[in-house]
Protein backbone atom coordinates (compact mmCIF):
# COMPACT_ATOMS: atom_id res chain seq x y z
CA UNK A 1 0.00 0.00 0.00
CA UNK A 2 2.83 2.22 0.96
CA UNK A 3 4.53 1.73 -2.28
CA UNK A 4 1.03 2.58 -4.56
CA UNK A 5 1.35 5.80 -2.71
CA UNK A 6 4.48 6.50 -3.30
CA UNK A 7 4.35 5.52 -7.34
CA UNK A 8 1.02 7.82 -7.41
CA UNK A 9 3.21 10.95 -5.90
CA UNK A 10 5.31 9.84 -8.67
CA UNK A 11 3.48 10.36 -11.32
CA UNK A 12 1.60 13.63 -10.16
CA UNK A 13 4.97 15.03 -9.61
CA UNK A 14 5.80 14.18 -13.56
CA UNK A 15 2.32 15.30 -14.21
CA UNK A 16 3.33 18.48 -12.40
CA UNK A 17 6.48 18.69 -14.04
CA UNK A 18 4.82 18.32 -17.62
CA UNK A 19 2.53 21.30 -16.92
CA UNK A 20 5.01 23.43 -15.55
CA UNK A 21 7.34 22.79 -18.78
CA UNK A 22 3.64 23.65 -20.86
CA UNK A 23 2.84 26.90 -18.93
CA UNK A 24 6.82 28.00 -19.62
CA UNK A 25 6.25 26.84 -23.27
CA UNK A 26 3.47 29.43 -23.45
CA UNK A 27 4.97 32.11 -21.61
CA UNK A 28 7.91 32.10 -23.81
CA UNK A 29 5.77 32.28 -26.94
CA UNK A 30 4.09 35.03 -25.75
CA UNK A 31 1.19 34.01 -24.77
CA UNK A 32 -0.17 35.17 -21.35
CA UNK A 33 -0.67 32.67 -18.42
CA UNK A 34 -3.73 30.54 -19.05
CA UNK A 35 -5.63 28.28 -16.08
CA UNK A 36 -2.99 26.24 -16.34
CA UNK A 37 -0.62 29.03 -13.88
CA UNK A 38 -3.52 28.69 -11.18
CA UNK A 39 -3.90 24.92 -11.81
CA UNK A 40 -0.09 24.75 -11.26
CA UNK A 41 -0.37 26.45 -7.55
CA UNK A 42 -3.41 24.18 -6.50
CA UNK A 43 -1.78 21.02 -7.83
CA UNK A 44 2.22 22.48 -6.59
CA UNK A 45 0.85 22.75 -2.99
CA UNK A 46 -1.50 19.11 -3.09
CA UNK A 47 1.89 17.34 -3.82
CA UNK A 48 4.14 19.10 -1.80
CA UNK A 49 1.38 18.03 1.15
CA UNK A 50 1.16 15.01 -0.36
CA UNK A 51 4.92 14.09 -0.18
CA UNK A 52 5.14 15.58 3.75
CA UNK A 53 2.24 13.31 4.61
CA UNK A 54 4.11 10.18 3.47
CA UNK A 55 7.70 11.50 4.50
CA UNK A 56 5.34 11.48 8.21
CA UNK A 57 3.87 8.21 7.12
CA UNK A 58 7.34 6.40 6.45
CA UNK A 59 8.89 7.48 9.83
CA UNK A 60 5.99 6.53 11.80
CA UNK A 61 6.20 7.73 15.24
CA UNK A 62 9.82 8.61 15.31
CA UNK A 63 8.10 11.73 13.30
CA UNK A 64 5.93 13.05 16.56
CA UNK A 65 8.83 14.12 18.67
CA UNK A 66 9.17 18.16 18.66
CA UNK A 67 12.87 17.78 19.78
CA UNK A 68 13.70 21.86 20.48
CA UNK A 69 17.27 21.23 21.78
CA UNK A 70 18.01 19.55 18.82
CA UNK A 71 16.59 21.89 16.22
CA UNK A 72 17.77 25.13 17.68
CA UNK A 73 21.08 23.17 17.34
CA UNK A 74 22.01 22.93 21.10
CA UNK A 75 22.67 19.41 20.98
CA UNK A 76 23.88 17.30 18.45
CA UNK A 77 21.60 14.17 18.36
CA UNK A 78 18.07 13.87 18.30
CA UNK A 79 16.66 12.54 21.51
CA UNK A 80 13.96 10.49 19.48
CA UNK A 81 15.68 8.99 16.83
CA UNK A 82 17.40 9.53 13.57
CA UNK A 83 18.23 12.99 13.46
CA UNK A 84 16.19 13.28 9.71
CA UNK A 85 13.38 12.21 12.00
CA UNK A 86 12.92 15.31 14.28
CA UNK A 87 11.98 17.63 11.64
CA UNK A 88 9.16 15.99 9.94
CA UNK A 89 6.22 16.57 11.88
CA UNK A 90 7.49 20.29 12.04
CA UNK A 91 7.66 20.63 8.31
CA UNK A 92 4.15 18.05 7.80
CA UNK A 93 2.11 20.69 9.78
CA UNK A 94 4.39 23.98 8.22
CA UNK A 95 2.74 22.73 4.80
CA UNK A 96 -0.73 22.86 5.52
CA UNK A 97 -0.26 26.32 4.86
CA UNK A 98 0.72 26.01 1.28
CA UNK A 99 -2.80 25.52 0.13
CA UNK A 100 -3.60 28.58 2.19
CA UNK A 101 -0.94 31.88 1.03
CA UNK A 102 -0.67 32.56 -2.68
CA UNK A 103 -4.41 32.65 -3.14
CA UNK A 104 -6.22 29.76 -1.26
CA UNK A 105 -6.82 26.63 -3.52
CA UNK A 106 -10.34 27.71 -3.46
CA UNK A 107 -9.92 31.20 -4.76
CA UNK A 108 -7.81 29.73 -7.58
CA UNK A 109 -10.27 27.41 -8.49
CA UNK A 110 -12.60 29.96 -9.01
CA UNK A 111 -10.18 31.79 -11.36
CA UNK A 112 -9.67 28.47 -12.92
CA UNK A 113 -13.58 28.82 -13.67
CA UNK A 114 -13.48 32.11 -14.97
CA UNK A 115 -10.79 31.91 -17.31
CA UNK A 116 -12.00 28.57 -19.06
CA UNK A 117 -15.69 29.69 -18.56
CA UNK A 118 -15.03 33.38 -19.61
CA UNK A 119 -16.94 35.05 -17.14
Amino acid sequence: VFAAKVAALEVELMALEVTVLRVVSRETSGKGPGPEASMLKIKGTEVQQALTELMVEAIGPLAAPFDVPFLDGEREHSIAGDDDAAPLAAYYFNDRKTSIYGGSNEIQKNIIAQMILGL
